[in-house]
């Protein structure tokens, strides 16, 4: 969560996984985040 606001984006995510040697696409990034919010506003909160 760069920006400290409680929330991880697919473009934060896209950014840790490219930092990993990964390059997902923008609609796996979508998925992976998809798999695990319960909200669907298109990204992970942590409260």
């Amino acid at each position: 969560d760069k920006d400290g606001d409680g929330q991880i984006t697919t473009k934060e995510l896209g950014t840790v996984m490219r930092s990993l040697g990964q390059n997902p696409s923008e609609s796996e990034l979508q998925d992976m985040i998809n798999e695990v919010e319960a909200d669907n506003h298109g990204n992970i909160e942590f409260p």
